[in-house]
């Protein structure tokens, strides 16, 4: 499509040369759609792949030049006397092809700035397509990148309509205090009329445009959360981020609010200044033939000789304040970056209490925890005094700017004003207004100052949380792989070598070796690396090198030594992570029984908080009833018996023998008890290099 767009802007090119040649043509037109097909050809990758430029930019090129294309022709065919002068009155002026070449530029251009791009980068993967299902939506079936590029595509149009709404209702202003001062009661009632008329076209685009708005948000919102989610579950990421201890701290806040907040603020940003660009457009036009008429004298130089002086002197006190503006807010971006963090922080810590509230009063750690607590809060109280003495500064400026504002443009006019005496009262407030338009649009980064800044501090979290996530990717490809072969028996590694994200090595240069059948105990010293080792072998553990196989087609299952209890019923936490239809009531019942925990068959559909209702050695209990009903061919326990009694840990591992007899069973265990139930130990021996693994006879176990 672009590139279509790109030959079609290279044949306006020829025929308005054409047509200046004739004539009948404005001498831009040709200009302006050589550097429209130029611009097209450059997001296109043309000739220059590398220039190739994000699709949802390539999008809003596209829907600009073709504005552009259009908005031409209609110029021509003015120019050209084709048509009457009372239609020519209601067709676009040759401004609106000019602005909207303006736009492909400025859409162009924006690709190219690091801090534009990391946004457009973010907010690009919902335009590009992508696999799904297709969505019904006004009796078609769309894709979700297609509904997303028709809701911003009908949104910019919108807005184009109520720039030029605004533009009318300018002239109805002049119009209309006129008449008042003329006491032309027929004009009066007309122009009512007229605002009635153009106040209802406006009401209709700003309901449209808020549901409009509201449902394009809420999709790409949701779009956006899924790929998140997707990215931050999939593949183990959020394990190896949190071992890894990245700079991207708590994903759960960057995909829950910082997500929310950059489709809400990023698109409203992109609208806002879009609606800007085109109101200071439409209005320094005004403001420009404007400036002719005010005969304003310093001495006995006229201003009036400046072409559009009262543009010139709206952009100097704008750039003056904007200064201003951003020499007391630049700090403000590092400061909310750093709020966002500290309050995460504390609601961690408030969590972290709440959750092991049992362990804290037992040790009586309350003092300790409120002190930890109070620093804390005491580091966000820091950082919010920062922000507030900081914003007090720059709302006293802003405000002593804006309260300045609502005089200045009658100060500017007023000399020329009074000195004229054909003015009308509805010239000066025209101008009035189109100044203050043009004002505050060269005013944009001030009056937004404290809210972009907010802006780019979310943008620098999620970007920071995309680069985590792909380095977590990346690290799944690197380090100890892991690979399903049928070439072997067992569970085997050679040069296999586990560290730490330090980088230092727990285990060096190990042959590892699991037979099939036959049941294995991992001992060693706390820290030496076993439960490392095992994580490595379940494919969750990227730091290290080396290789290990394990046989294709294999069920492998680990049960740490802490069970995760997922909220829901007793129930969905017995069958996790399968659903609780997955096993028959019967089946289930049955397990309860066989580990001892009977007693809680009645409550098996009861939502509770099981982490915190059962004790450390049910929880494991559940854990085993989980590898009953999963029945995997390899079970790698990682002192998943620790929290019972020898006499309930035998019951436990004679029961896993009975139930599981096609099952191989590797344990990490530090009780000589242990011994009993398996026909082989390895053990984790440290030395100068980290460690390495060796068998040792069983009955050495637990011998000093």
């Amino acid at each position: 499509m672009i590139r279509l767009l790109a030959g079609l802007s290279g044949l306006a090119t020829l025929g308005f040369g054409l047509g200046v040649y004739l004539g009948d043509a404005p001498i831009h037109l040709p200009f302006l759609a050589l550097i429209v097909a130029g611009a097209l050809l450059m997001s296109a990758g043309i000739p220059a792949a590398q220039t190739r430029v994000p699709l949802v930019m390539r999008f809003l090129i596209g829907l600009f030049s073709l504005g552009f294309l259009g908005f031409a022709v209609v110029v021509w065919i003015k120019d050209a006397g084709i048509v009457s002068d009372d239609v020519a009155a209601y067709l676009p002026q040759s401004g609106a092809a000019v602005i909207s070449a303006i736009l492909v530029i400025l859409n162009l251009a924006i690709c190219y700035i690091p801090m534009f791009r990391e946004i457009i980068d973010l907010a690009d993967p919902y335009f590009e397509p992508h696999d799904g299902p297709k969505v019904v939506l006004f009796g078609l079936r769309l894709r979700e990148d297609t509904i997303g590029k028709v809701f911003l595509g009908f949104i910019v149009i919108l807005n184009v309509l109520q720039v030029y709404l605004t533009v009318i209702f300018s002239y109805w202003n002049n119009r209309f205090y006129t008449a008042l001062q003329d006491k032309n009661q027929e004009a009066f009632w007309a122009e009512l009329l007229f605002f009635a008329i153009a106040a209802t076209f406006w009401i209709t685009r700003g309901l449209t445009e808020l549901f409009v708005t509201e449902f394009f948000k809420v999709r790409w919102r949701r779009w956006m959360t899924d790929r998140y989610v997707g990215q931050w579950t999939s593949n183990k990421v959020h394990y190896r981020l949190a071992i890894s201890g990245h700079q991207s701290d708590n994903p759960d806040q960057r995909i829950s609010e910082d997500v929310r907040d950059f489709i809400d603020k990023g698109f409203d940003f992109y609208v806002l200044i879009f609606n800007t660009i085109l109101t200071l457009y439409a209005f320094i036009l005004i403001l420009w033939g404007i400036s002719s008429q005010f005969t304003y004298k310093i001495g006995e130089f006229d201003l009036a000789n400046i072409p559009g002086y009262l543009v010139w002197g709206a952009l100097i006190v704008s750039l003056v304040v904007t200064f201003g503006s951003h020499f007391l807010g630049r700090p403000l971006v590092g400061l909310y970056f750093q709020q966002q963090k500290l309050e995460a922080d504390f609601r961690y810590a408030l969590v972290r209490f709440r959750e092991n509230t049992e362990q804290i009063a037992l040790l009586e750690g309350e003092d300790v925890e409120r002190v930890g607590l109070a620093r804390n809060f005491q580091n966000v109280f820091g950082n919010t005094i920062d922000i507030i003495v900081r914003r007090i500064k720059l709302g006293t400026f802003n405000l002593a700017y804006s309260q300045a504002l609502v005089v200045l443009p009658f100060i500017f006019l007023a000399p020329a004003y009074f000195s004229t005496a054909s003015m009308k009262l509805g010239s000066l407030t025209q101008t009035s207004g189109a100044f203050g338009n043009v004002q505050d649009s060269f005013s944009f980064f001030i009056t937004n100052y404290r809210a972009l800044a907010e802006f780019k501090s979310m943008v620098d979290r999620l970007t920071r949380f995309d680069k985590a996530i792909r380095q977590a990717e990346e690290q799944a490809r690197g380090g100890i792989a892991v690979a399903e072969t049928d070439q072997v028996s067992g569970i085997s590694s050679q040069g296999l070598s586990v560290a730490l994200p330090t980088g230092q090595t727990l285990i060096r240069n190990a042959a590892l070796s699991f037979p099939k059948g036959t049941s294995t105990l991992v001992t060693g010293p706390s820290g030496s690396g076993k439960t490392t080792l095992f994580r490595a072998i379940a494919g969750i553990w990227p730091f290290g090198s080396g290789k290990i196989e394990i046989p294709d087609h294999e069920n492998l299952m680990l049960l740490p030594q802490q069970t995760y209890m997922p909220l829901g019923t007793l129930k969905a936490a017995l069958t996790y992570p399968l659903p609780p239809t997955a096993f028959d009531q019967d089946v289930i019942e049955g397990a309860l029984n066989a580990v001892g925990l009977g007693n809680l068959i009645p409550r098996l559909n009861a939502t509770e908080n099981w982490g915190t209702i059962l004790s450390g050695g049910e929880k494991q209990r559940v854990s085993i009833i989980r590898a009953l009903l999963r029945k995997p061919a390899w079970l790698f326990l990682d002192e998943a018996t620790s929290a019972l009694d020898e006499k309930s840990e035998e019951e436990l591992y004679r029961l896993l023998a009975e139930k599981l007899p096609g099952t191989t069973v590797v344990s990490i265990g530090h009780r000589a008890s242990l011994a009993a139930y398996h026909a082989r130990r390895v053990a984790v021996v440290k030395d100068e290099g980290g460690g390495h693994l060796e068998d040792q006879p069983l009955a050495s176990f637990g011998q000093a």
